[in-house]
């Protein structure tokens, strides 16, 4: 099924640059021995320079700002962009909008610039660049938004995402991964296809099938013989592991501790060890799945959300709930989704349209902020104090205003562990349970299922399709699977972060009005619009005026009572 279908009839020029250049030209030779190797930066230290979060796409963030959701405010909104999937570097968020790719001021909103003329998404910022994809891999002056250079691979399919790491970029067109330059495109390696012979079959030449991811020192992919990893200067084997390979896997990700992907529902998540490819642990059904060191969490079909130990069985918990859909974001001790309930009936607990702040470890509730304390929606990014959500495709930034350090989990019984467990934590000490999320497909970060990757982002596609990020973000249904588009968000056309395609199909379910359990009560008694009405910036160009005005005729017409659960001690 997955065979190399063809060879390309002409291999791809790139506008910039001196047309072709060789495989691995000008590269240094990697002592492949040596990796992969943790130690080994992919790319910016930021906390969310790529669509997923980092070039691992696993949507994790070891060392998270820790957030209460009693001090959470909407800081501002931006109309039409809430769809796509989100990098954010330098205090500039970049997204791509219903009219093309905009830079926004991370402290207020305000356009920094806008560029209609391009249609990509599954940003990545590096250096001086912000790459997108789509129709092609494109590169933009991070400061005015000017094209730098552009890919002339006219493929049949749109590009999922592309991955920026180790001074190269890195992306898969019609079964081909190439590594082009940074600084102008022009090609450093391509690869149509391997040769292998998994599971002692003769050998065939298999071709590429997820968009690539990087971690370790090493850019990882799956071709139809399985997970493979290849050394970012040359293109060098690293190693490959022998398995099926199912129709709908479209996408990768990665973290210093594991490898994995959404193979479908009858599937489930396969998670390999990043070091060796051994296969470690199967997330059985799960989708919209996001993992770090330690722990993965994602939603299980008909069987609500859980999260387990990467390795062994130290940590696993499930949610009381079904038919709970939501690609988490792990940072810190704490696991962040957006989850909506379909059987509002059901006497299980329900989550309507809300934030929960989980515990990595356990499960348990810290907190929760529906769409009636706040315009909550899949999240997009999370960056220092804030959290980038999809409100009705309205990008909205809400932040802790506190003003406070990171707050301790208290009572967290695995505190110690966190921070002496170095190895096995995924940064925060312990279980990321679920950082590397992309889930965010394979084919787009469709947040409507979150960047899930093959049938997820579709970003748009059922992976990081965060509604449809262009061809960035793979379908996520409704949180940032990336399936071929975007987040699965089905934010780019390609996979979506929606669910970020991350894998997931992001399944908003119907609306659940009355089952909103929290912990406890607060009554909020104030009709200070400077304590209770979030601030919305009217800037130029996106930003969204009548979002403000909306809201504050919602709140007219709720229940001045509104609850938020504490963060559990």
């Amino acid at each position: 099924m997955w065979k190399r279908r063809s060879v390309l009839a002409t291999g791809a020029a790139l506008s910039a640059g001196t047309g072709l250049a060789s495989v691995g030209a000008g590269a240094a030779e990697t002592d492949t021995d040596e990796l992969p190797d943790p130690d080994r930066d992919p790319g910016p230290n930021e906390d969310w320079s790529s669509h997923r979060g980092d070039p691992g796409h696993a949507r994790y963030i070891a060392d998270g700002h820790e957030f209460s959701g009693g001090e959470l405010e909407a800081a501002w909104s931006v109309e039409g962009a809430g769809a796509g999937s989100v990098a954010v570097d330098d205090e500039t968020v970049y997204t791509p909008t219903d009219d093309g790719v905009v830079a926004l001021d991370a402290t207020d909103g305000t356009v920094v610039w806008e560029n209609t003329d391009i249609d990509a998404g599954t940003p990545s910022v590096a250096g001086e660049s912000v790459y997108l994809s789509g129709t092609e891999v494109v590169a933009l002056d991070r400061t005015d938004g000017s094209v730098r250079w552009e890919s002339e691979f006219d493929p049949e399919e749109e590009i999922v995402w592309q991955t920026v790491a180790y001074g190269g970029v890195y992306a898969v067109a019609d079964g081909t991964l190439y590594a082009l330059e940074a600084d102008d495109g022009s090609v450093r390696w391509e690869k149509e296809s391997i040769t292998a012979a998994p599971f002692g079959n003769e050998e065939d030449e298999y071709e590429f099938v997820t968009p690539p991811a990087a971690a370790n020192g090493v850019i990882y992919s799956v071709t139809g013989a399985g997970p493979i990893a290849l050394e970012p200067e040359t293109g060098t084997e690293v190693w490959q592991e022998g398995t099926y390979i199912g129709p709908r896997v479209n996408t990768i990700y990665a973290t210093s501790a594991a490898v994995g992907y959404d193979a479908g529902a009858e599937v489930g998540w396969p998670l390999y060890d990043a070091q060796t490819g051994e296969s470690i642990a199967i997330g059985d059904g799960m989708s919209e799945m996001a993992f770090g060191e330690e722990i993965h969490v994602g939603s299980a079909t008909n069987k609500g959300y859980s999260g387990g130990s990467i390795r062994g069985d130290e940590y696993s918990w499930d949610l009381d709930v079904t038919y709970t859909y939501g690609q988490p974001v792990i940072s810190g001790k704490t696991v962040y989704a957006y989850l909506t309930q379909d059987t509002p009936n059901s006497e299980e607990r329900n989550y309507d349209e809300v934030i929960v702040a989980l515990n990595k470890y356990d499960g348990s509730e810290k907190w929760v902020l529906s769409k009636d304390d706040m315009p909550v929606g899949s999240i997009r990014a999370i960056s220092g104090e804030t959290i980038y959500v999809d409100h009705d495709g309205e990008l909205v930034a809400l932040r802790d205003e506190s003003g406070g350090d990171d707050q301790p989990d208290e009572g967290d019984e695995n505190d110690e562990n966190d921070e002496t467990d170095g190895e096995n934590d995924e940064g925060d000490g312990s279980d990321d349970s679920g950082e590397n999320d992309d889930a965010d497909g394979g084919n787009g970060e469709q947040d409507g299922s979150d960047e899930s990757g093959g049938n997820n982002d579709t970003d748009g596609g059922n992976g990081e399709g965060d509604g449809s990020d262009g061809g960035d973000d793979h379908q996520d249904g409704d949180d940032d699977s990336d399936t071929v588009g975007d987040d699965g968000d089905g934010d780019d056309g390609a996979s979506a972060d929606g669910n970020d395609s991350d894998a997931g199909t992001g399944n908003g379910g119907m609306e659940d009005t009355g089952n909103e359990s929290n912990a406890e009560n607060e009554t909020d008694t104030g009709n200070d619009t400077d304590d209770t009405v979030p601030g919305f910036t009217t800037g130029t160009g996106l930003l969204g005026g009548a979002f403000g005005l909306e809201w504050l005729r919602r709140k007219a017409g709720a229940d001045e009572s509104t609850s938020v659960n504490e963060p559990s001690e």
